[in-house]
Protein backbone atom coordinates (compact mmCIF):
# COMPACT_ATOMS: atom_id res chain seq x y z
CA UNK A 1 0.00 0.00 0.00
CA UNK A 2 1.32 3.18 -1.37
CA UNK A 3 0.86 5.71 1.30
CA UNK A 4 -1.91 8.51 1.05
CA UNK A 5 -0.48 12.40 -0.43
CA UNK A 6 -2.56 14.80 1.20
CA UNK A 7 -2.06 18.40 -1.41
CA UNK A 8 -0.76 21.25 1.26
CA UNK A 9 -3.95 22.99 0.27
CA UNK A 10 -6.26 20.26 1.81
CA UNK A 11 -4.35 20.36 5.02
CA UNK A 12 -4.88 23.99 5.35
CA UNK A 13 -8.16 23.92 4.80
CA UNK A 14 -8.54 21.28 7.20
CA UNK A 15 -6.83 22.97 10.10
CA UNK A 16 -8.57 26.04 9.51
CA UNK A 17 -11.81 24.02 9.80
CA UNK A 18 -11.00 22.80 13.11
CA UNK A 19 -9.75 26.32 14.37
CA UNK A 20 -12.78 27.79 12.76
CA UNK A 21 -15.26 25.22 14.18
CA UNK A 22 -15.44 26.87 17.84
CA UNK A 23 -15.39 29.97 16.51
CA UNK A 24 -18.57 29.33 14.89
CA UNK A 25 -20.11 28.18 17.89
CA UNK A 26 -19.43 31.01 19.57
CA UNK A 27 -21.02 33.15 16.86
CA UNK A 28 -24.01 31.24 17.00
CA UNK A 29 -23.96 31.48 20.85
CA UNK A 30 -24.30 35.47 20.39
CA UNK A 31 -26.72 35.26 17.65
CA UNK A 32 -28.77 33.37 20.10
CA UNK A 33 -27.63 36.17 22.83
CA UNK A 34 -28.20 39.03 20.08
CA UNK A 35 -31.85 37.47 19.18
CA UNK A 36 -32.80 37.18 22.81
CA UNK A 37 -32.29 40.72 23.04
CA UNK A 38 -33.62 42.07 20.23
CA UNK A 39 -36.67 39.96 21.42
CA UNK A 40 -36.71 41.64 24.86
CA UNK A 41 -36.29 45.17 23.38
CA UNK A 42 -39.59 44.17 20.83
CA UNK A 43 -41.20 43.03 23.75
CA UNK A 44 -40.53 46.22 26.01
CA UNK A 45 -41.35 48.46 23.29
CA UNK A 46 -44.95 47.00 22.74
CA UNK A 47 -45.38 47.55 26.24
CA UNK A 48 -44.63 50.90 26.02
CA UNK A 49 -46.65 51.60 23.10
CA UNK A 50 -49.61 49.45 24.99
CA UNK A 51 -49.31 51.91 27.79
CA UNK A 52 -49.19 54.91 25.82
CA UNK A 53 -52.38 53.58 23.83
CA UNK A 54 -54.00 53.07 27.37
CA UNK A 55 -52.95 56.59 28.68
CA UNK A 56 -54.25 58.23 25.53
CA UNK A 57 -57.22 56.16 25.98
CA UNK A 58 -57.94 57.45 29.51
CA UNK A 59 -56.91 60.73 28.58
CA UNK A 60 -59.61 60.26 25.94
CA UNK A 61 -62.47 59.57 28.20
CA UNK A 62 -61.59 62.09 30.79
CA UNK A 63 -62.51 64.77 28.38
CA UNK A 64 -65.70 63.19 27.70
CA UNK A 65 -66.14 63.06 30.88
CA UNK A 66 -65.71 66.29 31.22
CA UNK A 67 -67.46 67.74 28.56
CA UNK A 68 -70.45 65.49 29.57
CA UNK A 69 -70.71 67.06 33.27
CA UNK A 70 -70.27 70.48 31.04
CA UNK A 71 -73.50 69.92 28.73
CA UNK A 72 -75.44 68.28 31.79
CA UNK A 73 -74.52 71.85 33.69
CA UNK A 74 -75.23 73.97 30.66
CA UNK A 75 -78.73 72.26 30.33
CA UNK A 76 -79.69 72.61 33.87
CA UNK A 77 -78.80 76.29 33.80
CA UNK A 78 -80.54 76.37 30.49
CA UNK A 79 -84.01 75.15 32.03
CA UNK A 80 -83.49 77.16 35.30
CA UNK A 81 -84.07 80.55 33.11
CA UNK A 82 -87.12 79.32 31.67
CA UNK A 83 -90.16 81.06 32.96
CA UNK A 84 -92.01 79.26 35.37
CA UNK A 85 -95.30 78.46 34.71
CA UNK A 86 -97.83 78.31 37.71
CA UNK A 87 -100.77 76.05 37.48
CA UNK A 88 -104.34 77.95 36.82
CA UNK A 89 -106.19 78.15 39.78
CA UNK A 90 -109.75 76.25 40.03
CA UNK A 91 -111.57 79.54 42.10
CA UNK A 92 -112.03 83.00 41.41
CA UNK A 93 -108.81 85.25 42.27
CA UNK A 94 -109.19 86.45 46.04
CA UNK A 95 -109.21 90.29 45.13
CA UNK A 96 -112.56 89.67 43.05
CA UNK A 97 -114.09 87.63 45.63
CA UNK A 98 -113.10 90.29 48.69
CA UNK A 99 -115.27 93.42 46.55
CA UNK A 100 -118.43 91.23 47.44
CA UNK A 101 -118.27 90.04 50.90
CA UNK A 102 -121.17 90.97 53.10
CA UNK A 103 -120.15 91.64 56.39
CA UNK A 104 -123.00 91.84 57.91
CA UNK A 105 -123.56 87.52 57.28
CA UNK A 106 -120.24 87.46 59.79
CA UNK A 107 -120.53 86.46 63.56
CA UNK A 108 -120.57 89.42 65.30
CA UNK A 109 -119.26 89.23 69.49
CA UNK A 110 -119.86 92.88 71.46
CA UNK A 111 -117.01 94.36 72.71
CA UNK A 112 -117.93 94.03 76.33
CA UNK A 113 -117.69 90.33 76.04
CA UNK A 114 -114.80 90.88 74.38
CA UNK A 115 -113.24 92.94 76.73
CA UNK A 116 -114.20 90.49 79.64
CA UNK A 117 -112.17 87.62 77.91
CA UNK A 118 -109.32 89.67 77.58
CA UNK A 119 -109.59 90.66 81.34
CA UNK A 120 -109.80 86.84 82.01
CA UNK A 121 -106.80 85.73 80.22
CA UNK A 122 -104.62 88.68 81.38
CA UNK A 123 -105.92 87.29 85.16
CA UNK A 124 -104.90 83.65 84.43
CA UNK A 125 -101.59 84.88 82.79
CA UNK A 126 -100.66 86.92 85.93
CA UNK A 127 -101.25 83.63 88.49
CA UNK A 128 -99.07 81.72 86.46
CA UNK A 129 -96.05 83.59 86.75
Amino acid sequence: MRPLKIPAACLAALSLGAVAAPAAAQDVGQLNGLNTTLQLNELRAQQQLLQQQQVAQHNELMALEARLRTDQHVARIQQERQPVRLPALPYPAPAAALGSLDTSKLPQIPDAALAASNRRVQEISKNRN
